[in-house]
């Protein structure tokens, strides 16, 4: 039976994590944080980030336990078995889905700006599923054109970014951030939480862990140094944004609007190139990121063995990646991106938080483990990683729990039918 190739580098897989951050938030949530805090909003990222990177260290500790592909789902199910295991990888793999198909959809928002022709819901979602079916074929031909594509977008969409910070400095007005240290805790709290939908992404880095070189060691580098670095990037971002353009909080276009006020028009279309540029670079990553969950789930028997088949030629998940690829394609036909950001946050906090209390569980009950990478200070961070996550799930609104319970409903519901299934077919051929 062949197996999955080893081929990823630490470039890679760092790539991976900020292209997984670097998606479509950034082009949008800056007049979001602006509307909630005001000026106050220059420290979200900043201060989301940082609270994050204790969730980071918990996923850079667990990432150098395993050498598998399948990260939260696969630190879920060594930590707590297969139950709790199945619900997350479940939950990681439609959200996955989800996320594809809708920032799929997105991309044409971007575009219609140099045309018209893409305000239109055929020309939307044309080009969602060409995409789709483009970037799921070449991942299905080898990890590395997938990685190589990622890698490609990864330096393409920072660099609209790092102009727009790079001249936007120069015309800050510092009468803009005016009261920026006057604000109560409850809008700070609103503003950190809104912050956490453009910084998710870190905790992708681990699913590819069973195709990279060294997996131990670059997976837990790579996951916390994409968190620290896209989070000192957005706040750089969110300053420019803030002290250069006066109409920020409501804008539908931010930095477009933001860049268009210090650049002019050709301020706007870099951001609104940039921001499709993003979109597709998400898309890209998404391409090679979501398979990889539903093989995991596939090797651990909990779906159809059939999933789990390797290509004898090319030693990827093709049977994962071709379903995941014409189940998102069929989800870009009818989701919208406005779905994306509700079904999203309870799934990914959840992960945090599967992750988190894993490092507290294997610490307590299995001590003896080789880590590759320990987090210092005992389990005080560990521990503040989980106060973070469950302070992160306070804030999620009932249309969001109530999605995530039929979504593990239906996923428990398709585990047990597999299974019922696999236990028929041995009797029978035993018979």
């Amino acid at each position: 039976m062949s197996e999955l190739a080893r081929r990823l580098t630490l470039p890679d897989i760092l790539c991976l994590g900020v292209n997984a951050i670097i998606g479509s938030g950034i082009f949008l949530f800056p007049g979001k944080l602006a509307t909630v805090a005001g000026p106050t909003s220059i420290f979200a990222f900043v201060l989301c980030g940082f609270l994050l990177v204790t969730v980071a260290l918990c996923y850079a500790e667990m990432a150098g336990l395993t050498q598998r592909n399948g990260g939260s789902y696969i630190y879920a199910l060594t930590a707590f078995g297969p139950k709790v295991g199945f619900v997350v990888g479940w939950m990681a793999w439609v959200t996955s889905i989800f996320s594809w198909a809708a920032v799929a959809n997105a991309i044409s928002s971007q575009l219609a700006w140099f045309h018209p022709v893409f305000n239109g819901t055929l020309a939307t979602k044309i080009l969602a599923v060409s995409l789709i079916l483009g970037f799921g074929t070449v991942n299905y031909f080898g990890v590395k054109m997938g990685a190589l594509t990622v890698n490609f977008f990864t330096l393409a969409k920072t660099l609209p970014l790092a102009i727009f910070v790079g001249i936007g400095l120069f015309h800050i007005k510092m009468g803009n951030f005016q009261g920026a240290l006057n604000t109560d805790m409850n809008t700070l709290g609103a503003a950190i939480f809104l912050s956490l939908w453009p910084l998710q992404g870190f905790e992708t880095t681990p699913v590819v862990a069973g195709e990279s070189k060294n997996p131990r060691r670059d997976v837990p580098l790579a996951t916390v140094g994409s968190l620290l670095a896209v989070a000192v990037f957005y706040t750089l971002i969110q300053i420019v944004a803030v002290g250069s353009f006066d109409g920020l909080a409501g804008s539908k276009k931010p930095l477009a609007d933001a860049a268009a006020s210090f650049m002019g028009p050709l301020g706007a279309t870099l951001m609104a190139a940039g921001a499709a540029i993003s979109m597709t670079g998400y898309s890209a990553g998404n391409a090679m990121g979501s398979a990889r969950y539903l093989e995991a789930l596939a090797e651990d028997r909990f779906l159809p063995q059939w999933l789990k088949g390797i290509h004898p030629r090319y030693f990827t998940p093709a049977r994962a990646i071709v379903i995941t690829m014409s189940l998102t394609a069929v989800m870009a036909i009818w989701l919208d991106f406005n779905a994306l950001v509700d079904i999203s946050n309870l799934a990914v906090i959840s992960q945090y938080s599967s992750t988190c209390l894993a490092v507290i569980w294997l610490r307590l009950k299995q001590p003896q483990l080789e880590r590759k990478f320990k987090i210092p200070g005992g389990i005080f961070l560990p521990v503040l990683a989980c106060l973070v996550s469950a302070w992160l799930i306070k804030q999620v609104k009932l249309p969001e729990l109530i999605f995530t319970i039929c979504v593990v409903l239906i996923g428990i519901g398709i585990a047990f039918a597999s299974r019922k299934w696999e236990q028929r077919q041995a009797v029978l051929s035993e018979s």
